[in-house]
């Protein structure tokens, strides 16, 4: 079984003394995902509350947590790799390791180490998180505000950069601007359909059929939240129709969102090793095996395939 998540914070929630990406209390560990998966691959986020950090100390607060996240990944080298490249990730799955990719959440987080985004090997960015920053606003903050100026000149710096840009978090505004600034893929690694639940977070019809249109990616999120109570598996699915039915085939993926829901998921997900019971209920839902591997994988990584 192949496997490809688009989000999770994992990497920032491994603290607990003697544990590890190998095997930890998380909702994601290497040694669960080898029961089920023989190709895995994963954005990790990098991800801190803006609110928490004294200004000034971003750079420094950032850096912990990214060498953290570089130490856990080092130290699991002989089963994962972390990537910049889809050749990296490719040579990773033919070496019969799992590939890895950096994501950070909230742009603003990193502080002047902004300006080494590629060198320190993020390839994915979420301008926002859910509160204002310097450079745009989250959908839980305020929905009619936009990117900043400087918001602006920082996603020209990043498109440069070559980074991807991720929606997830960001206000409908922003997404509008971001839109207008752009027409290159953009993914929203973590949302569901607004139409369905009615929470900022999700995302619009009008922003799923652009996503399309630009052959990004639409990340399904198992935050109970975002999908809409505390119903089983089949309501993530629904989201997925919603996606299917406006033409998503092709950009409908996973985003989990591992440790950064609490642990609040419908019923039949505790953690990654729920995996195979989401594929099965795809499967006897009605989506068929080639369906529901280009969900579970193939659509990331031809993603990944075009763009990086």
């Amino acid at each position: 079984m192949k496997y490809f998540d688009c989000h999770a914070d994992t990497l920032t929630q491994v603290i607990k003394e003697g544990e590890s990406l190998e095997k930890n209390t998380c909702d994601i560990d290497l040694q669960r995902i080898e029961k089920f998966a023989d190709t895995y691959t994963q954005i990790f986020a990098i991800w801190k509350n803006r609110k928490e950090i004294l200004p000034g100390t971003e750079s420094s607060v950032f850096r912990k947590s990214y060498e953290k996240a570089i130490e856990l990944l080092q130290k699991a080298e002989n089963k994962i790799r972390l990537c910049t490249s889809a050749k990296e990730m490719e040579d990773a799955h033919q070496n019969g390791k799992a590939a890895a990719f950096l994501s950070v959440e909230d742009v603003s987080i990193m502080g002047k180490d902004i300006e080494r985004i590629r060198e320190l090997g993020f390839l994915f960015v979420l301008l926002s998180w859910n509160y204002e920053n310097e450079y745009a606003c989250g959908a839980a903050m305020n929905q009619a505000q936009g990117l900043t100026d400087r918001g602006r000149d920082i996603v020209k710096f990043l498109l440069q950069q070559g980074i991807v840009l991720d929606i997830s978090h960001l206000s409908d505004r922003g997404v509008e601007d971001l839109f207008q600034m752009t027409d290159k893929p953009i993914i929203a690694s973590h949302s569901n359909v607004r139409a369905l639940c009615n929470h900022p977070r999700n995302l619009k019809k009008e922003q799923i059929q652009e996503l399309i249109r630009r052959k990004g990616l639409i990340g399904m999120n198992y935050y109970r939240n975002f999908v809409g109570g505390t119903e089983d598996v089949e309501a993530i699915i629904r989201h997925m129709d919603a996606v299917l039915n406006l033409g998503g085939e092709d950009v409908l993926v996973l985003g989990g969102d591992f440790d950064g829901c609490s642990g609040e998921f419908p019923d039949g997900i505790q953690g990654v090793q729920s995996m195979p019971v989401l594929r099965k209920a795809m499967l006897e839902h009605g989506f068929g095996e080639k369906l529901t591997e280009k969900v579970f994988f193939e659509n990331a990584r031809a993603f990944i395939g075009r763009n990086l």
